[in-house]
């Protein structure tokens, strides 16, 4: 785990489904040796641990719409999850807020922390997107991200020997219906967070470590 720089510490990374931008995040966490905090994989462990919150976030994702788990629930879920958290060492934010309401609630966490954040925006276009997330597969057990798996007969995970799957979320229809849905309800808070001068744009479309290179260059710029 590298030291944290002297730039940000506390990140926002926003970006539609299939931008890369939870492997970023996790990635960013590590560098800059701070909190990792993906409601994905927090709302997912509690599917598997078959929680209260985890069995209303089941029938969400079993519906199939590409829906967003209602704000209300999220709300009450991320604000017991926020105990787990020292802002003042840090954190990056993966899959939250994803609404207005959302990005208002969490910027007040970090007033009153007495903390600065910046936002970062990872852009790609729409068909590269679908293009992504239709040879999308992950790892069961470590979440890690595999793209093209089956045309390199990979089927299980390089890191942890885990079994690959294709999550239902990432189906064609499923897929352009949370397109829709980021685009309705999470394009908002560019606009907020622009206004704020928080919100750094990122090209998505290049490689992994190209995008990865960007985003420390652009934390280290925007001090």
């Amino acid at each position: 785990m590298h030291m944290k720089t002297d730039g940000h510490k506390n990140v926002i990374l926003m970006g539609p489904p299939g931008s890369g931008k939870g492997t970023q995040a996790k990635n960013l966490a590590e560098h800059l040796g701070v909190y990792y905090f993906g409601t994905g994989d927090l709302m997912r462990q509690e599917a598997k641990n078959g929680t209260e919150y985890g069995k209303i976030f089941q029938q969400v994702w079993d519906h199939g719409q590409g829906e967003l788990v209602p704000d209300e629930i999220t709300e009450k879920f991320v604000e017991e999850k926020f105990s787990q958290i020292d802002f003042g060492q840090g954190v990056v934010f993966d899959g939250y807020p994803r609404t207005l309401h959302q990005a208002i609630q969490l910027e007040r966490k970090f007033t009153e922390a007495g903390e600065d954040f910046i936002v970062l925006d990872i852009e790609v276009a729409d068909k590269s997107l679908v293009d992504r997330m239709a040879t999308r597969k992950v790892c069961h057990e470590c979440g890690k991200i595999f793209f093209h798996a089956d045309l390199q007969h990979i089927t299980d995970c390089s890191k942890c020997g885990g079994a690959l799957f294709k999550r239902q979320e990432d189906e064609p229809a499923v897929v352009q219906k949370r397109l829709d849905v980021y685009e309705h309800q999470t394009k908002p808070l560019i606009d907020f967070f622009t206004k704020q001068g928080k919100l750094v744009t990122i090209d998505g479309e290049p490689p992994i470590e190209e995008v990865e290179r960007e985003i420390l260059e652009k934390i280290k710029i925007n001090e």
